[in-house]
């Protein structure tokens, strides 16, 4: 897997489309906005969020924690 950050602020770009606050934590968006490169499974050289890797049946349960903790 090859990471990749957002250019954005995490912050920032969860609240450009209005003036509100954003509505989830900051941790969260970054998970969202940090984008990573996986050549394994149905995500093959494709880029995706860590948010939607964490989520996805390729990261057991035990390790979900270890990549929380790294990001």
């Amino acid at each position: 897997i090859t990471v990749k950050s957002s250019n954005k602020n995490p912050v920032a770009a969860a609240g450009e489309e209005g003036d509100e606050p954003p509505k989830e934590e900051p941790w969260k968006t970054t998970l969202k906005t940090t984008a990573v490169h996986v050549e394994a499974g149905e995500f093959r050289g494709h880029k995706v969020s860590l948010w939607d890797l964490l989520h996805s049946r390729y990261i057991p349960e035990e390790n979900r924690k270890e990549l929380l903790e790294l990001y």
